[in-house]
């Protein structure tokens, strides 16, 4: 049995991370059987350690090792890894009889995609998003998440992008992100509505992950999640939902 570590949230939301997302949209979409071990920020570097996972990258304020969600550890291989797309290339290797999450030969622009949304997309709308996160958090992963982030920040998380007008800017800047990424998509070598046309991959969960966490946060009766929808001819709304089948919570 394979376990996903994902950070936990209050009831009745269960997965928020668009992070954490990417690896069960793959889990799913592979159809491997899998359970959920739900851990607060402050457990996730113990319990980590505990399950024999790395971290998966190095502070670079203090230097410390940096443990984060999404993980698995696979009971059957032993086998313990960190970051959602090396838990899809492990995926594809190890169970080679179920749908390959990353297609044969595209492990490179697969990768450089995921790199560019994050850094395409990732400084505006998190601005937006992130001092809503503690709400539906835990009492112990809202204060780790208020401390840290404000910290990083600089500034308390309510301080973010209240300005009318530099919200209106921020959105701006967002919607041309959006427009940019609609315009990858259309590259692709057959219609579909995915990255690669008609066949889905780890390139579409990434887009999704992120779109479920703004939907989450922004809420999905607000106007803004509601604008979102509507861009580039109704893409985003169309690909969450051809997703669906991906999306179990368990």
């Amino acid at each position: 049995m394979i376990t996903l570590f994902d950070l936990a949230a209050k009831a009745p939301i269960k997965c928020w991370s668009p992070y954490a997302w990417k690896a069960r949209y793959v889990l799913n979409m592979k159809n491997i059987p899998y359970t959920t071990a739900w851990v607060d920020y402050p457990d996730l570097e113990p319990e980590s350690k505990k399950a024999g996972v790395k971290p998966s990258n190095i502070k670079k304020r203090d230097g410390n090792p940096w443990y984060t969600c999404p993980a698995i550890v696979d009971d059957s291989t032993g086998t313990a890894i960190p970051d959602s797309f090396e838990i899809a290339l492990y995926l594809d290797k190890q169970y080679p009889n179920t749908p390959r999450a990353i297609p044969e030969g595209m492990e490179g622009l697969q990768k450089a995609f995921e790199e560019q949304f994050m850094d395409l997309l990732q400084p505006t709308i998190w601005v937006l998003i992130v001092s809503k996160v503690p709400a539906f958090l835990n009492p112990s992963s809202a204060k780790y998440f208020y401390d840290t982030r404000s910290a990083f920040l600089g500034k308390p998380l309510e301080q973010l992008a209240v300005d009318p007008e530099e919200r209106k800017q921020l959105w701006a800047k967002i919607k041309g992100s959006f427009d940019k990424l609609d315009g990858y998509y259309a590259k692709t070598d057959s219609a579909g509505p995915f990255f690669m046309g008609q066949t889905v991959s780890f390139a579409d969960f990434t887009v999704a992950g992120m779109l479920r966490a703004v939907k989450i946060c922004l809420g999905s009766d607000s106007e803004e999640w509601k604008a979102i929808e509507e861009w580039n001819g109704g893409r985003w709304k169309a690909l969450i939902d051809s997703l669906e089948p991906y999306a179990s919570e368990n």
